[in-house]
Parts: structure tokens; C-alpha cells; sequence
């Protein structure tokens, strides 16, 4: 009874907060359609009451987001102190950040964050990110999350280095400062692409109908909206949607890349769709996919206050379902039943 009891503390489940991970995602994703995708492209173009109406909707989503964003947060390191299969150098380095990176996100709520509280933010939630990521490679149905953490953690750390660079050059007119901050800030992009790439890939072998075929029409789907939004119309003036999405995607893209300006605005809406995409999956455990969700919706830039919260989020319930043993079963059962499915099917009988 005793060894028994010590292995449920070693590995609690985190079935209880399945619910609460895909509610916050399904939140954040709706709060990134109006707050990224909607809203700040409307300004100039719609009517007033419109603009009122989408930034209700859109703060309304935004702290909603952020309150489930909190709770998730403390209930993960809540459950990761309990955990005893993680090594306590990574999930006590993890615990105790998380609630740095809260506290330093706080203020966002009332008033718009400095710039070196921004950057401060960006280091501690790559790093808690960084420490996730490398821990979560280790077992095969988190191995895929762990390696979208790592490069975005690298991404979130690059991105702030970049602006900084690039403002210090402008003070200083230094050509050689401005030249490198576009270069971190064109690898960011890379690393970003490849991390949306790997989780469109991975998500694209869960099955063929709710895994392949939704991924690519939310690859279609995001190529589409970048393409509305970038072509030039000479023969007539742009259209309403165009007007919005161009404006909205033009804020939310980074313009420093050398020539990558229209795969970082890209990345914007793939980023939303592929983690609706996720969250529609049947076969693999909730924790896994709203981890993969939530680490989408940070689009790799933690000087934002969400998306710091969000992939903090992301890290600490990537962690747990490590370790979880149900949500290991479930993921390995789902991967066989995916690789026979094709044998029955090509079978005589079938």
C-alpha cells in the first residue's frame, strides 16, 4: 500500500484539469482572432459602434484569457511540486519563475508594460520555457511539444534582443547594430516557422480526416488571409476585409526580417488556426494538445504579457503530461491503432 501510494505522488494525473486546458485555449484562440486579427485593423475602416463593439469583445476575451491563463499557472506548479518523476532542479526552476513571470505580467492589466520590464519578462519566460523543453523531450508523447517549446523559447529570447539592437542603433547610428538586430530578428522568424511547421507535421500524422486534412486547410486557409492582405489591387481600391486584415497583420507581423515580412505575417494567422486545429483532435491527451495550443498562440514573442502567460502555461501542463501515465497510455494506444488502421484496411476482408 505504501509503494503504491508513493507512485500516485510521484504522478498525479492531470485528467481533472482536461476541461479547463481546452477552455483556455478555445478562449485564447477567440482572443487572438479579435484582439490580433480583427481589431487593430479596423481602426479607419469601420464604423465607430463596430470598433466599439470588437474591442469590448476583444478585452472581454483578452481578461478572460489572462484569468484562466493564471489559474492554469498556479495549478501547474501546484501539481508539478507534487510531482517525482521530474528531476527537482527543473520543476523547482520552472515553480519558481512561473511566479516571477506572473507578477512581472501584472501590471499589463491597468497599464501598458516599460520597455525594460518587457524585456525582462521575455528573458524569464524563455528561460522557464528553455528548462520545459529540453525536460519534455525525454518521453516520446511530449516529444514533439518539447521541441516547439525549445524553439520558440529561442525565438522569445532572439525577438527583444532584436528590437533592442535596432533602437540602440538608431541612437547611436550605428549601421553594424542595425544590420545585427535584423539578422536575430530574421533567425527568430526561422525558428517560429520551423516551430508552426513541426506542429502543422505532427499534427497532420494523428489521423487522416481531424489531423491531415484540417491542417493543410488551416495552412490554405492562413496562406490565403496573408495573400488578401499583401496583394496591391491597381484597378480598384481595397476592399473592407482586405483594408482590415492588411492593417491588423502589418501590426502584428515583425518588419524587421530580412525579406521574411511575409512569412512572419504568415505565422499569424497559421499559428491561430493550427491551434484551433489542435484542440479538435480526439485521439491524443487534452493536456498534450492544449499544451500544443497554448505554445502556438505565443506566437514566440513573450514580451507580450498573454503570450507569456500563455506559453508559461503551455510548459508547466507540457511537463505534467510528461510524466502522467494515462495520458502516456493514451498517446501510445492512439499511435498504434493509427499505424494498423492502414494494414485492415488494405486487408481482403475489409
Amino acid at each position: 500500500m505504501m509503494e503504491t501510494t508513493a507512485q500516485r505522488e510521484a504522478a498525479p494525473s492531470v485528467a481533472w484539469a482536461a476541461g479547463t486546458l481546452v477552455l483556455t485555449a478555445v478562449v485564447g484562440a477567440l482572443a487572438k482572432i479579435f484582439g490580433v486579427i480583427v481589431a487593430p485593423g479596423m481602426r479607419g475602416v469601420a464604423s465607430q459602434k463596430a470598433m466599439d463593439v470588437t474591442e469590448l469583445v476583444s478585452a472581454s476575451l483578452g481578461y478572460t484569457f489572462a484569468a484562466l491563463l493564471v489559474a492554469l499557472i498556479c495549478g501547474g506548479s501546484f501539481e508539478l511540486a507534487r510531482v517525482r518523476k521530474i528531476g527537482i532542479g527543473s520543476r523547482g526552476s520552472v515553480v519558481a519563475t512561473s511566479g516571477l513571470v506572473v507578477a512581472l505580467a501584472s501590471p499589463a492589466v491597468v497599464q501598458r508594460l516599460h520597455t525594460m520590464a518587457a524585456l525582462a519578462l521575455a528573458i524569464v519566460t524563455s528561460f522557464i520555457v528553455i528548462a520545459a523543453g529540453i525536460t519534455t523531450l525525454r518521453a516520446a508523447h511530449t516529444r514533439a511539444i518539447g521541441a516547439i517549446l525549445t524553439m520558440l523559447a529561442l525565438a522569445g529570447l532572439l525577438r527583444p534582443a532584436a528590437w533592442q539592437l535596432t533602437a540602440l542603433a538608431g541612437e547611436q547610428a550605428s549601421l553594424g547594430l542595425y544590420q545585427t538586430g535584423r539578422a536575430l530578428a530574421t533567425i527568430a522568424v526561422v525558428l517560429h516557422a520551423l516551430a508552426v511547421l513541426l506542429g502543422a507535421a505532427w499534427l497532420g500524422t494523428r489521423s487522416p480526416w481531424r489531423g491531415r486534412l484540417l491542417a493543410n486547410a488551416a495552412v490554405v486557409l492562413a496562406f490565403v488571409v496573408t495573400y488578401v492582405a499583401a496583394k496591391e489591387w491597381s484597378d480598384s481600391p481595397p476592399s473592407a476585409v482586405q483594408a482590415v486584415l492588411r492593417g491588423s497583420l502589418s501590426h502584428a507581423a515583425v518588419p524587421l526580417p530580412l525579406g521574411l515580412s511575409s512569412i512572419a505575417a504568415f505565422l499569424v494567422p497559421a499559428s491561430i488556426l493550427l491551434a484551433l486545429v489542435a484542440l479538435v483532435q480526439r485521439a491524443q491527451p487534452p493536456a498534450v494538445l492544449a499544451a500544443l495550443a497554448l505554445a502556438l498562440l505565443s506566437h514566440g514573442a513573450f514580451d507580450v504579457p498573454l503570450q507569456a502567460l500563455a506559453v508559461t502555461a503551455a510548459a508547466q501542463w507540457a511537463m505534467l503530461a510528461m510524466v502522467d501515465d494515462r495520458s502516456m497510455w493514451s498517446a501510445l494506444v492512439a499511435q498504434r491503432a493509427g499505424v494498423q488502421q492502414p494494414t485492415s484496411a488494405d486487408s481482403p476482408n475489409a
